[in-house]
């Protein structure tokens, strides 16, 4: 049955509502809460996980590794499938059946199939992403992109902060399995209440999807981050490791080819010639590769510099990261119509910069108070380059590619991510030294530092000031 029953002509009475697109913008806001608040409260449970299923805990981090994968791979083609068949659809179906394997994974009778449920349901669940992001897009104007996008982000950011709150509660008193049949239940509220509301999209059903394309970025982007994510914990000459390693870089060869000869690729290579397409990209992977690098290893620097071993106390400590990503991102929205994208984006991966290089340094004083504070100031800083990276990148292309687009941002932005987190897990290694938790905070304000140079490039998209400049300013 499609989950498109109702008449067209009842959408479009919902959009003569004066504040039509805001309604959208709150749905599309409460479906990425209710699907992200488990993460955190999920990482803290896993042992528990491991020990109810009768695991190791190797095994079981599984559940966070291959849905990782899955949603890196899964995202642009997922906006290639809602550029060309529709982005309500596209949400729809994915959300419906994404609801459906979350209920499966609180089902799961071993660690193979919670692993298998949890990735085929990121998989599927990874076509909200950018579908949701498309809509609002087309719901708001170029000039209200970035305000929009801010809301959206601060939500995204701050739902798992909340799932630390009342999740790790109700796993304590009820089980992990909890946590996913709580969230299948505003899942499923949220799809009814988007089948009525969410507008249609433009659609190209005269295109063929690049099944090539999709198959070959698939492997390079699945070979890399496996290997990535998996070297430090089997080993750089594992054989699965030196495989992924192997066949990543041939894959996006032959993927490069494939784009360059089909006369309807998966991603178009002329995106590479576009400033506004590229600078926000490596803002991001770089962003990323600090932000939450020195994310993972900020646990182990609360138990080994400070004594803190209880999971309730470490992740209290921890909200405040996406508490001030929250906070960001919802201001970088107010105020980039007046600052610019390019100003923003410098001023957050700086202020990510200072307060990561002044956080090893109070590891290094004993402050843990300044500590926690600084997490929250790191926060402020990456939640201020999200929302005018994404607002770049969707106006360095047409509306028609904007799946594809914030896609290939959210590829990338898995990629840093797990290419900071293997770096800095590396260099911590066994250490308990004060000292080398000082060296990895200072090498990822360098990296954000590398940024924010990165960002003075940007043709300052994103703003009322330069809407389509992007498509214009090449290299």
């Amino acid at each position: 049955m499609s989950p498109e029953p109702l008449q067209t002509g009842r959408r479009r009475r919902f959009q003569e509502w004066p504040n039509y697109r805001w309604a959208v913008l709150g749905l599309t806001m409460a479906g990425i809460a209710s699907t992200s608040f488990p993460i955190t409260v999920l990482s803290a449970s896993l042992p528990v996980i491991a020990d109810d299923l009768q695991t190791s805990e190797s095994a079981v981090s599984w559940v966070q590794t291959a849905p990782l994968i899955a949603m890196a791979v899964g995202t642009p083609i997922a906006g290639k499938f809602g550029d060309l068949y529709g982005h309500r659809r596209l949400y729809l179906w994915g959300y419906a059946l994404a609801t459906g394997f979350t209920v499966l994974t609180g089902l799961s009778w071993n660690v193979g199939a919670l692993v298998a449920m949890r990735t085929l349901g990121s998989f599927i669940g990874a076509a909200t992403l950018p579908a949701s992001m498309a809509i609002i897009m087309t719901v708001f104007a170029r000039r209200e992109r970035a305000l929009a996008l801010g809301y959206w982000s601060a939500v995204t950011a701050l739902s798992p902060a909340i799932g630390v709150a009342f999740g790790g509660f109700m796993v304590d008193a009820f089980g992990w399995r909890t946590i996913f049949f709580i969230q299948a239940v505003p899942s499923l509220i949220a799809l009814l209440a988007a089948i009525p509301l969410l507008p249609d999209t433009a659609r190209k059903p005269e295109v063929r999807f690049d099944v090539a394309g999709a198959v070959s970025l698939g492997l390079a982007v699945t070979g890399l981050l496996m290997a990535i994510n998996r070297g430090p914990e089997w080993g750089w000459g594992h054989p699965l490791v030196v495989a992924g390693l192997a066949v990543s870089p041939v894959a996006l060869v032959v993927f490069a080819a494939v784009e360059r000869q089909t006369a309807d690729p998966l991603f178009p290579l002329e995106f590479l010639a576009r400033r506004g397409f590229v600078i926000p990209n490596l803002v991001t992977f770089l962003g990323h590769m600090a932000y939450m690098g020195t994310l993972v290893v900020a646990p182990f620097m609360l138990e080994r510099s400070f004594g803190i071993t209880e999971v309730s106390r470490i992740s209290a400590a921890l909200i405040a990261r996406p508490v001030g990503f929250s906070v960001g991102a919802w201001y970088a929205g107010r105020v980039e119509s007046r600052l610019g994208g390019r100003a923003i984006m410098i001023v957050g991966a700086l202020t990510m910069s200072v307060a990561l290089a002044a956080t090893g340094a109070s590891i290094l004083a004993g402050w843990l108070a300044g500590v926690i504070a600084l997490l929250f100031v790191a926060g402020v800083g990456q939640g201020a380059i999200r929302t005018p990276a994404v607002a770049g990148v969707a106006n360095s292309v047409d509306d028609a590619d904007l799946g594809v687009a914030t896609g290939s941002l959210q590829m990338i932005g898995h990629i840093g991510a797990a290419t900071g987190i293997t770096i800095m897990i590396t260099v911590l290694g066994p250490s308990e030294s004060s000292e080398r938790f000082f060296a990895i905070f200072l090498l990822a304000a360098a990296i954000a530092s590398a940024s924010a140079f990165s960002a003075r490039w940007s043709p300052g998209l994103g703003t009322a000031r330069s809407a389509g400049a992007g498509r214009r300013s090449r290299w």
